[in-house]
Parts: structure tokens; C-alpha cells; sequence
């Protein structure tokens, strides 16, 4: 993967400005990208690779189509708008209880990990989530019955406070 963070704050500049936004603050960074608050109560998130930005986004576009906004009582951002260009994807900002954060899914097939590499994977969520972890394999496995499979599972992602 081409990493593209020399341009990442040009590309967002690039977004807003075409659609007359105002980019706000700095809601976080990671392995994916960095996202900004926008004046339009939305939240902008500007990947560091193609790869990932086309992950996210097509998620964000089956759960669009199937109209499916919350998991388990867990909040899931609307697509608002995406950019193919700038590798940008728009959307709503949501409170606790959610789950977002796509970058890292898989559509459609699973990921192909061998059984000792998840099992190992499946502990360490366990000690991560503590308390909470009985949730997170519902939520899991019922956006696996929409072909959405979930990788990168982590409180962060998955806050259910």
C-alpha cells in the first residue's frame, strides 16, 4: 500500500472547500487516517491508503443500502458523502453506545486467519473488552449476516459506554 499522509490535510482541505464546509477540530488519528469535526455536525475522515479508504467506503455504502443505523443498541454512523478523489469519506457523528471504524473490514468473505492466530486474536479482545466483551461477538456475528465482517475490534471501535 502507498501511504498518501504527505497530502492528507490538502486532501481535506480540497473536500471542504468544494462543499463549502468549514473543517473544525481534530477528532482522531490512527494506522488508517485522521478525522476532523466539520461545521456540518458531520466528521470527515481522510485515509492514509486506497486500500482502506475502498474498504471503509463500501461498507458504509451496504449499510446504507441496507438501512442499518444501529447494531445491538450501538449507534452506526450514516454515510453522508465520500470522495473517490481525495480518498475522503463523510459522516454523521455519533455518541456511545456505537460501533465505526471499517477501514480494517472484510465484505462478503471473512478473513482467512489460521485457527491458532484467532484463537490467540479472540483472547486478547476478550482481556480488551473486559466486562463488555459479552456484546461484542453479537454485534460481530450480526454484521457478519450482512457480509460485514469486523477485524479491527477494539473499544475504540466498539464503545458500549
Amino acid at each position: 500500500m502507498v501511504e498518501r499522509m504527505g497530502n492528507i490535510e490538502r486532501r481535506a482541505w480540497e473536500y471542504i472547500n468544494a462543499r463549502g464546509r468549514q473543517m473544525l477540530d481534530p477528532l482522531g488519528s490512527g494506522y488508517d487516517g485522521l478525522v476532523y469535526s466539520t461545521d456540518a455536525h458531520t466528521a470527515i475522515k481522510v485515509f492514509r491508503y486506497e486500500k482502506l479508504y475502498r474498504r471503509e467506503r463500501d461498507v458504509y455504502l451496504r449499510l446504507s443500502e441496507l438501512n442499518f443505523v444501529e447494531v445491538c443498541g450501538c449507534r452506526i454512523p450514516r454515510l453522508i458523502d465520500f470522495d473517490d478523489v481525495t480518498e475522503i469519506v463523510e459522516m454523521e457523528i455519533v455518541q456511545p453506545p456505537y460501533v465505526l471504524d471499517f477501514a480494517g473490514a472484510y465484505l462478503d468473505d471473512p478473513p482467512d486467519y489460521p485457527e491458532d492466530v484467532y484463537q490467540a486474536w479472540w483472547e486478547e479482545k476478550a482481556e480488551q473488552f473486559g466486562g463488555d466483551w459479552d456484546l461484542v461477538p453479537t454485534i460481530m456475528a450480526t454484521l457478519a449476516g450482512r457480509g460485514i465482517y469486523l477485524s479491527d475490534v477494539e473499544p475504540g471501535n466498539i464503545t458500549l459506554r
